[in-house]
């Protein structure tokens, strides 16, 4: 198994008293694809803009 480039744990944010995210985690491993995939709201752009 490849190494994680990228580590995440327990990211959280809240717009006010709306929780766009609770407790993300995740690795991403060297030489892996990697996306984010989820219905309207849950929280893709949020996740991508604090990674960013």
């Amino acid at each position: 198994m490849n190494s994680p480039v990228l580590t995440i744990k327990q990211i959280s944010k809240a717009y006010g008293p709306v929780k766009a995210l609770k407790q993300i985690s995740f690795d991403v491993p060297e030489g892996s694809v990697f996306g984010v995939l989820g219905p309207n709201g849950s929280g893709k752009t949020t996740l991508l803009g604090i990674l960013l």
